[in-house]
């Protein structure tokens, strides 16, 4: 079940833009673990912690400023954030209606990507209902 919801996020998370034209609220951030080099993810911001079925997911990556694509997800389950400007992909959607009223703890995968092809990734924790 952990990994279904984990792929059809990665599928719907880079896939919508905003359809009522208002900026998302982040209110969850979460910052890996510092690293040096390049490419770094430096924080993803997310409208919550606590995702659910039918509601809104915003996402915002802020990379080093050599990425030039970010991805959710793995393998054939994967979708490109948008590139705001140089350092920064978001994305907006809707999640699926999976079913079920258990809340299960998920990771929601992000690689950053340069463009010589060196890349990094990282899990977010997120719960899910």
């Amino acid at each position: 079940m952990r990994t279904i919801v984990a792929g059809l996020l990665a599928v719907l998370l880079p896939l919508a833009a905003a359809a009522n034209g208002t900026a998302p609220v982040y209110t969850y951030t979460w910052v890996p673990p510092a690293s040096v080099g390049s490419p770094r993810i430096l924080k993803v911001e997310l409208n919550s912690d606590h995702l659910r079925a039918g509601g809104p997911i915003a996402i915002r990556v802020t990379t080093s400023p050599d990425v030039v694509q970010v991805v959710t997800g793995k393998g054939n389950r994967q979708g490109a954030l948008t590139k705001e400007r140089p350092g920064v992909f978001a994305s907006l959607s809707t999640l699926p209606h999976l079913g079920g009223l258990l809340t299960v703890k998920i990771a929601i995968h992000v690689t950053a990507t340069t463009a010589e092809g060196t890349s990094v990734s990282a899990d977010v924790p997120v719960f899910y209902r």
